[in-house]
């Protein structure tokens, strides 16, 4: 078995610690670097994504794969990455949270997990997060993309004060700012000023290498 595949059984079967052991042992006899690595687990969450829309898999597989392969980056390649005096390559960077009012965390934690296994730095603010503090943390690490999450129907009207503080502070044009959650739709992006709207974790990829000119 090829380096990809063995990582591939790994990752569909949320063989977390097969993974960490694999790859420590692939870095130890340099066989690949953490960046090499990283690389392939893009393509492998790529593959697992293509999987869920095609409907071959279903929500639990998808979360428990993003779930090993954030764990598995977080504690072995990007260390790995810090200890070689290099840095992580990045497509982009991304402040994600759940709205003020709203506090589910499924969706928009799929969302990072998916951005992350596919090349973007992603921060994460949790949840019941007020439009200033969007708007701080961007301007803090100087992303790209603001994303807005909202699950409740009342909540939705936190996304569109996230716009109005930009505007505030003549921030808008700096930012791409995509929504996303069940009671939100293309229209009401379009209603709110938003870049884009996204239905689910494999579209909010997609939408952000859109808006970003990211082709891979």
């Amino acid at each position: 078995m090829t380096i990809e595949e063995k990582i591939k059984e790994l990752i569909i079967e949320w063989n977390e610690d097969g993974l960490k052991e694999l790859c420590r042992s692939i870095l130890e006899s340099n066989e690949a670097t953490p960046a090499e690595l990283l690389k392939i687990i893009g393509k492998v969450m790529q593959f697992i994504g293509k999987q869920f829309e095609d409907e071959e898999i279903f929500l639990p597989e998808l979360v428990g794969s993003a779930n090993v392969v954030k764990n598995v980056i977080d504690e072995i390649l990007d260390p790995a990455i810090r200890q070689s005096g290099g840095t992580k390559e990045t497509l982009g960077k991304v402040v994600i949270g759940t709205v003020e009012g709203d506090v589910h965390s499924i969706g928009k934690d799929l969302v990072g997990s998916f951005l992350f296994s596919n090349g973007f730095e992603v921060f994460n603010l949790g949840e019941e997060v007020a439009a200033s503090v969007f708007v701080d943390k961007a301007e803090e690490v100087g992303a790209q993309i603001i994303g807005l999450s909202s699950l409740l129907t009342m909540s939705m009207g936190f996304q569109r004060e996230v716009i109005k503080e930009l505007n505030k502070r003549n921030l808008r044009e700096k930012y791409k700012v995509i929504i996303g959650g069940s009671p939100t739709s293309i229209e009401y992006a379009d209603e709110i000023g938003a870049d884009g709207w996204a239905d689910d974790a494999i579209e909010s990829v997609k939408l952000v290498k859109k808006l970003l000119g990211v082709n891979n």
